[in-house]
């Protein structure tokens, strides 16, 4: 049994590094702006342009797995290694526990930042959201943030960036440079804190979980949450 869970828990001693990470974050990156991905997106009140936001949503998860697939095959270790490993009963459950009271936080400490610093300029998914016109548009772009969206970022953040820097810095310091990381790369000066307080937390489900279903799945489920509000304020 022992070595049985050995196996199944992802290795706490990566063979890749913190600047290899980040280096694969910023080829993506270079692939995708000539493509225009990286623009913010328009028409998100129309068909079209959620359409299109959903697509290019599809195609950003797409790049990032066939180039960490790549950058796997190469160091000769298989996807297992980011976390993606069965998790214990008892850990799914914590994953929608979690999901759920970030989202009550989170949302809480977003109306205080706001009343102190004033209304941010909204998110594109939030801004698709509240321009959908038909109930399938919704459940197309819940879909996106609640399942496809949470597996790329997990994949990355908690999978290919904290164990490296786990190794080098700690758990406590990983789990806040983790959580930096996430905060920074959402490009939202505003919502930094609640993101940066809500990296750490999925940083630290995945560091108690030994599988990163448990952070995608509290991540799913904040962002799934956050759609049904934004969608019965817009009704």
């Amino acid at each position: 049994m022992g070595k049985k869970n050995q196996l199944r828990i992802p290795p706490r001693q990566p063979i890749w590094n913190i600047w290899q990470g980040l280096f694969l974050i910023a080829l993506v990156t270079l692939i995708e702006f000539p493509l225009g991905w990286l623009e913010t997106p328009k028409d998100l009140d129309s068909l079209h342009g959620i359409l299109n936001f959903v697509g290019v949503g599809l195609g950003d998860v797409l790049i990032y797995f066939v180039v960490i697939g790549i950058f796997l095959r190469l160091i000769r270790r298989p996807f297992s290694d980011l976390g993606f490993v069965k998790p214990l009963k008892r850990y799914v459950i914590l994953g929608f526990v979690v999901g759920a009271v970030l989202f009550v936080v989170i949302g809480f400490l977003g109306s205080i930042l706001t009343q102190l610093l004033g209304v941010p300029a909204p998110q594109s998914f939030a801004v698709a959201v509240k321009g959908v016109n038909y109930q399938w548009e919704f459940f197309l772009l819940t879909a996106l943030g609640g399942i496809v969206a949470p597996i790329k970022e997990e994949m990355l953040f908690r999978g290919l960036i904290y164990p490296p820097l786990r190794q080098t810095l700690g758990k406590a310091k990983g789990m806040l440079l983790t959580g930096m990381f996430f905060a920074t790369l959402h490009f939202d000066i505003v919502r930094f804190l609640p993101l940066f307080i809500g990296g750490v937390v999925l940083t630290w489900v995945y560091q108690r979980s030994s599988s990163i279903w448990p952070s995608i799945i509290a991540h799913g489920t904040w962002n799934t949450l956050m759609a049904i509000a934004l969608w019965i304020q817009h009704s």
